[in-house]
This record gives C-alpha cells, structure tokens and sequence, in this order.
C-alpha cells in the first residue's frame, strides 16, 4: 500500500479517489472525514490521503493523476432550454430552472 494523493481540500480528495476506482484501482482513504479542519493551522499529516492498496498499480494510479491535473478544461457553449426557454450554463445537462434534460 503506498500513498499517492494529498491535499487539504477534501472534495479535490474524494474527486481523484473517485477516479481511480473507476479505472480499477482500489483505494483507501485516510484523513478523509474532516481531519485537516480541526485546526486553523495547515498540518499536512492530518491532510486527506489516497492510498492505492496494490503496489503494482501505483505508476499507473500516479499516471492518472497527472493527466487528470493536465487536462484543459472542455467549454460548452450555453443553451436554451426547449421547455421553459431559460439560457443554460453549457456544463449542465439538465435545466437549472425546470429540471429538463437538455436535448442531444
């Protein structure tokens, strides 16, 4: 078992963990439940931390998170809803304002 992903922000934490288990890498977490936000001061050993469980697919889990943090960001141009008309941030797949799934 070997360490491969810390940061203080727990979503950034649950996000990366979230991708390796969808690629097939079982993981484990530690810190995760709030450990790093008992204190004001920043102490890295209290940080949320992924740990791959098997060692043999650590480069691999190393690999994939590099080129999550490497890729640019897709943009979506926005869009009207076909059901009330609102305009849509293009990132979203449903409505903000009724909840209907945007149209392919």
């Amino acid at each position: 078992m070997q360490e491969v992903f810390q940061d203080i922000d727990t979503a950034k934490v649950g996000m990366i963990d979230e991708l390796l288990k969808e690629s097939g890498i079982p993981t484990m977490l530690k810190n995760f439940t709030g450990g790093s936000n008992i204190t004001s001061v920043p102490i890295p050993s209290l940080y949320p931390t992924i740990f791959v469980l098997d060692d043999s697919q650590v480069n691999e889990a190393r690999e994939l998170i590099e080129e999550f943090f490497a890729a640019k960001p897709v943009e979506a141009a926005e869009w009207n809803c076909s059901h009330c008309g609102e305009s849509v941030d293009g990132f979203l797949s449903e409505c903000w304002s009724c909840q209907h799934p945007k149209e392919s």
